[in-house]
């Protein structure tokens, strides 16, 4: 049961218990039957109450489903936090990443009817989203003290790690809907996806292990003898990297060609 705050004033505890139970309901009749199908009739009988205390509760059905749905979209995924001084990313993003794709795979089914009724109710959109939203401000987040710690290339701009964080979500998201449907387009096995995935992004943006960071190193967890992570240039071989982030500076300030 969703948790519940406890009130030593019986009353104010029994509104409180009957709250929680009619989001559960909500979310459990929404995801099978939809918007249209989820009646307060049904959502009232599936909670156990009557639809005068669903009413005098949350006022509409609109309202019922928005708020079920944003409560259980931020309170699965709101304790997973990234630390805040990374010390190993691998391991940490990897943590991270394991139980984002666990908990999109347990509610795979709500998920897909929420995306199917957004064309017909583009009003729950910021419902049906909230966690996902703050679950890319916590990648973001990380990935910023990432490169400020030293783990990858300074030079990153605001966009790149943008960009770099919704890679991994989408990869973690696309699994989560995908695998069941088209097995062949995923890593093998499934419990094995984080991991690759994880280790892809971090080359992505050239993140490098923490002994590499201190200056202490002298190889790689993966037995690499470079100084940085999953096989990435080292520091000695650091002039082409360079010359690939000016090249890129160098596009991104360019003006486009004329149109003759």
């Amino acid at each position: 049961m969703l948790a519940c705050i406890d009130d030593p004033v019986p009353l104010r505890s029994l509104r409180m218990e009957n709250r929680c139970r009619i989001l559960e309901a909500a979310i459990r009749v929404f995801a099978e039957l939809g918007f249209r199908g989820a009646t307060t009739r049904r959502i009232a009988e599936a909670a156990g109450v009557n639809e005068v205390t669903l009413f005098r509760t949350f006022g509409s059905k609109e309202t019922l489903i928005a708020e079920a749905l944003r409560h259980h979209a931020t309170s699965a995924q709101s304790f997973h936090a990234l630390p805040e001084r990374p010390v190993d990313p691998e391991r940490e993003l990897t943590a991270w990443a394991t139980v984002q794709l666990a908990e999109l795979n347990a509610h795979r089914v709500l998920v897909r009817r929420s995306l199917g009724e957004l064309q017909a109710r583009p009003d729950l959109a910021p419902c049906v989203t909230a966690g996902w939203a703050a679950n890319d401000q916590v990648v973001h987040g990380y990935l910023r003290r990432l490169r400020d710690a030293g783990f990858t290339d300074p030079s990153l701009t605001a966009d790149e790690l943008l960009a770099a964080g919704g890679m991994l979500l989408n990869a973690l998201f696309s699994d989560a809907m995908g695998r069941e449907l088209m097995p062949d387009l995923y890593p093998q096995p499934a419990d094995r996806a984080p991991v690759m995935y994880v280790r892809l992004f971090l080359r992505a943006i050239g993140c490098r292990t923490a002994a590499a960071v201190d200056g202490t190193a002298d190889g790689t967890a993966d037995g690499t003898a470079d100084g940085t992570a999953h096989g990435l240039p080292s520091d000695a071989d650091a002039r082409p990297a360079a010359r690939v982030a000016a090249g890129r500076r160098r596009v991104a300030s360019s003006p486009l060609p004329s149109t003759p």
